[in-house]
């Protein structure tokens, strides 16, 4: 009785095996929809845009007279606010991208990251506005939370592309 059991599972487990040989091939490779080609170009051209308007935010912030008031404080601010503005913008684009059924998981990062730089940005310019060191000390790691998650967005977004292409 023992070795008809055994010789039963051995069996099934050749048939599992094969099965997952037959199936294998046609779930690793997802097919490619419209959709999906939409979403990554929008994804790649806001990429780009996020890519330019972070990079003038962080240089029109870098750099604050050392003197809190003037013209040159003036034009500081109206910098670091146009800055934050346009960042904003796109990251609201961004946020607004609805991902197609391959892009569930980044999908959900990438609104993740958004939020974060929203709420970073926000409380960074509005600390710059007011000249207050306290909030700036505290927008600090939520810009530097939401660059993480926007990092991890990116390997998520790269492992569905990956799972999209086999």
């Amino acid at each position: 009785m023992r070795a008809v059991t055994k010789k039963k599972s051995i069996a099934l487990f050749v048939i599992g095996l094969v099965s997952l040989a037959i199936a294998a091939p046609n779930a690793a490779v997802a097919e490619v929809t419209q959709a999906d080609v939409d979403y990554t170009t929008k994804v790649s051209a806001l990429v780009q845009e996020f890519s330019t308007v972070a990079a003038n935010w962080g240089i029109a912030i870098s750099s604050p007279p050392t003197l809190a008031f003037g013209s040159k404080w003036s034009k500081y601010k109206t910098a670091a606010t146009k800055s934050s503005n346009a960042v904003l913008a796109t990251v609201a684009k961004m946020s607004a991208l609805v991902p197609s059924s391959a892009f569930t998981k980044s999908g959900e990062a990438l609104k993740k990251a958004c939020a974060e730089y929203k709420s970073a940005i926000t409380a960074l310019n509005k600390a710059i506005v007011k000249n207050d060191t306290k909030m700036i000390t505290k927008a600090n790691p939520l810009v530097a939370k939401a660059s993480k998650d926007y990092l991890a967005w990116t390997k998520a977004y790269q492992a569905d592309m990956t799972a999209l292409n086999g």
